[in-house]
């Protein structure tokens, strides 16, 4: 009888243990952990370097841009030795508010407010300009002037050969006494008086937000005690295309208005936390800074609302702007409290003092301050020593 093979049984199946299942997910959990840790750390110095790219760009462009704008402050005005005015008389009606024109700087080509040390506070500066070459040459009048912009006699009669400033260009009107007016030409015809000479009109215009009226109405000139005449060889010189600019911050933005645009503010630039500027002043008699000062009554002098003689010796602007970064960084773990950042940024040595407490959060984010000096070379070049 056949023999029958006996074949060895067959190993049952086995899966995974509890043991080998639980070692399995924590040396997943552990490495998982490792990544997420790698990964944030990346991510953090992403944001960081993001953050620092952006607050260089910010910064370097807002100093660019306010910098700009003050080498070309007193270009195509009259220098205060050839139309001396002892009071200005500006107006603005742009259809919701009418008044001088806001933050005229009168005989200086930039006027620095003073912010104060206050937390948040920051300065604001204004600089003017025109587009005239001929703006210190006093053109004579044919006629006294009234200075009611209504009817005839308010028309200007330029005595020499002069071609002017073009509709809507600007002109100062002024005479021997001192008194100083801007208006806006309206328009221009040939003078039957004088040959290759133009008549100039300065009516007053309906006002809007998108065209302001520059020449007051008989009503705003008794309101702002505007002088009646100019009867002391009367004269104009003609500025042409007039900018005011001024820059300030407001809620972390550099905003910039044009009074003699459409007088409302744009954001220049964000994340900016504070402006600072100081006056270069010089001796009497000298192109030599000498010393920096704040627009403020002190030690060195009435700053704020400086003479004719103090501003004479204005020759440069010392500028800081000061950008935080876009992103807040995280609290310390341990603490719960931001480290990034301890101590206030400085606007230059031996500068104006930057305080940033009114944020509770301003440790929390990181700083740069952008700082430069400004020749006023328009000054310069007229000598106004």
């Amino acid at each position: 009888m056949p023999r029958r093979r006996i074949h060895p049984p067959t190993p049952r199946p086995r899966g995974l243990s509890l043991v080998e299942l639980m070692v399995g997910l924590l040396v997943g959990l552990v490495v998982s952990l490792v990544i997420y840790q790698v990964l944030a750390g990346n991510e953090g110095l992403r944001r960081s370097t993001s953050a620092g790219s952006d607050a260089q760009q910010n910064g370097m462009f807002s100093l660019a841009i306010v910098a700009h704008d003050l080498r070309a402050a007193g270009w195509g005005l009259p220098t205060a030795d050839t139309m001396v005015c002892a009071r200005y008389f500006t107006y603005r009606d742009d259809g919701s508010t009418r008044g001088p024109v806001p933050d005229f700087p009168g005989a200086a080509p930039v006027r620095i407010v003073d912010g104060g040390s206050a937390p948040g506070a920051s300065d604001r500066i204004t600089m003017m300009w025109g587009s005239s070459v001929r703006a210190s040459v006093a053109d004579g009048l044919l006629q006294n002037v009234t200075a009611v912009p209504n009817g005839t006699a308010a028309r200007l009669q330029p005595a020499s050969k002069v071609a002017l400033s073009t509709v809507g260009g600007f002109v100062w009107l002024t005479d021997d006494k001192n008194d100083c007016a801007l208006v806006r030409i309206t328009a221009s015809a040939p003078s039957p008086l004088s040959p290759d000479t133009v008549i100039l009109s300065h009516d007053p215009v309906a006002a809007s937000a998108g065209l302001a009226n520059y020449n007051p109405p008989d009503e705003a000139m008794g309101e702002l005690a505007w002088p009646s005449t100019f009867d002391a060889n009367p004269r104009i010189h003609d500025v042409g295309a007039l900018v005011l600019r001024t820059y300030s911050v407001d809620n972390g933005n550099l905003m910039a208005r044009d009074d003699f645009s459409s007088g409302t503010q744009v954001q220049v630039a964000n994340n900016v936390v504070a402006l600072k500027a100081q006056y270069g002043i010089s001796d009497a008699g000298s192109q030599i800074v000498n010393q920096w000062v704040s627009a403020t009554l002190g030690p060195a002098g009435n700053w704020a609302t400086p003479s004719l003689v103090d501003l004479r010796r204005v020759k440069a602007i010392r500028l800081a702007v000061v950008i935080r970064s876009a992103i807040k960084e995280r609290p310390d773990a341990a603490t719960g409290q931001c480290a990034v950042t301890s101590v206030a940024p400085v606007s230059w040595p031996d500068g104006p003092a930057i305080d940033l407490s009114n944020d509770p959060d301003w440790r929390c984010y990181r700083y740069r301050s952008f700082e430069t000096v400004v020749p006023l070379r328009n000054v310069l070049w007229a000598n106004l020593a």
